[in-house]
């Protein structure tokens, strides 16, 4: 079976690199049976909406820092603060707007080899969702990061590590690809380029885009189809645990993102539940959270696009998404949290819903002193 070795090799590593479509598939709120919402208990859809449904590289961003070609127009979204447009009311007396006038928003993108449909689901979401939060929350400054569910890019690894033991496979195209190294291979670092080593246009040096980014749309698309090539054991609570933690420290990959004086709103889409593969369990994934905040619970909204096999009303079908408790739990253990089915085939619902969620916690949050 050694003969003509290099097309086996090809789908050995599709399916060490990325895992099957449907691996992995397996278990309680119910689910809306046309938007897939699921509602979190204790919150109510007046308060927070639910009930409704809803899914970046090199070791300095500096080489990403110029805009996508095109026609040079402009969709750079501003938050505006200007008569009070959102929903935070100014003190009676003083005219002091409280409130949360900065959003960093973190988005957990499974980047495994059946979530294609479901990124471009995520990214023709992203500009209503924006949009809603222009109208309907008061924030002046933004942070838009987003990460994937692994270390670097598992495929390029494999395939290499295969290259050197099969000679017939030395042709292979991957060997004339770059190896991730430093923060493009730190699992939790912010995305800037696409699966292909392209510069997305992420501007400021930064590994997330800023309030006035050119181009949002497109690069935030850019960035968030974060390709389906990486490890099959998908890690999103871990990476998410590291970007705001010891990635976010002071000269470090992602350092500036998350700031203690704004809100902090994750939003987390993988059709595998995270039942190993990362470190720790839901109540210490919490717990990292809010110390990464500062204590400050409230200041947190989580968002979970998940499988919802076993759920009542379940949009998900065994073959399509796995079951995830412990994500589900994760979500459910946040004042400010919900989930949603991710096999629903808009996203827009979960995040028109999701977004008077924000708008409470902005009305309620109050920066450290």
């Amino acid at each position: 079976m050694r003969t003509s070795i290099a097309p086996c090799i090809y789908a050995a590593l599709l399916t060490l690199a990325c895992g099957g479509a449907n691996e992995n598939r397996d278990t309680q709120a119910a689910a809306d049976p046309v938007t897939g919402i699921m509602t979190t208990p204790g919150i109510t859809s007046e308060s927070s909406g639910q009930g409704a449904t809803a899914s970046t590289s090199g070791d300095t961003a500096d080489g990403s820092a110029t805009s996508p070609s095109g026609s040079g127009v402009t969709d750079a979204i501003k938050f505006d603060v200007g008569e009070n447009s959102g929903g935070v009311d100014p003190d009676p007396e003083t005219g002091e707007v409280k409130g949360c006038q900065k959003i960093d928003f973190l988005f957990v993108v499974d980047n495994s080899g059946s979530m294609a449909d479901e990124q471009e689901a995520l990214a023709k979401s992203f500009d209503g969702f924006i949009s809603s939060i222009q109208d309907t929350v008061m924030a002046e400054d933004y942070h838009i990061m987003v990460i994937d569910t692994d270390a670097g890019n598992s495929f390029l690894q494999e395939c290499l590590f295969l290259c050197t033991i099969f000679p017939e496979c030395e042709g292979y195209p991957c060997n004339m690809l770059p190896m991730p190294s430093g923060c493009d291979a730190t699992l939790g670092t912010g995305l800037v380029k696409d699966p292909k080593d392209k510069a997305c246009g992420v501007t400021g040096g930064h590994r997330y885009m800023v309030d006035g980014q050119p181009n949002l749309s497109s690069t935030f698309e850019c960035v968030a189809k974060v390709g389906t090539n990486g490890d099959g054991s998908e890690r999103p609570m871990e990476a998410m645990v590291t970007a705001v933690s010891a990635l976010n420290a002071p000269g470090a990959c992602n350092a500036g993102f998350l700031r203690k004086d704004a809100l902090l709103v994750v939003t987390f889409i993988t059709d595998e539940e995270d039942d190993g593969e990362s470190n720790g369990n839901p109540v210490g994934w919490n717990a990292s959270l809010i110390a990464a905040k500062v204590g400050l619970e409230t200041s947190i909204v989580v968002l979970g696009l998940i499988g919802d096999p076993g759920q009542p009303n379940a949009v998900c079908a065994a073959d399509q998404a796995e079951d995830a408790p412990r994500l589900r739990a994760f979500a459910e253990s946040f004042t400010f949290g919900s989930w949603g089915s991710i096999c629903s085939p808009d996203y827009a619902p979960f995040f028109d819903a999701a977004v008077s969620v924000i708008d409470s916690a902005c009305q309620q949050f109050e920066p450290p002193g």
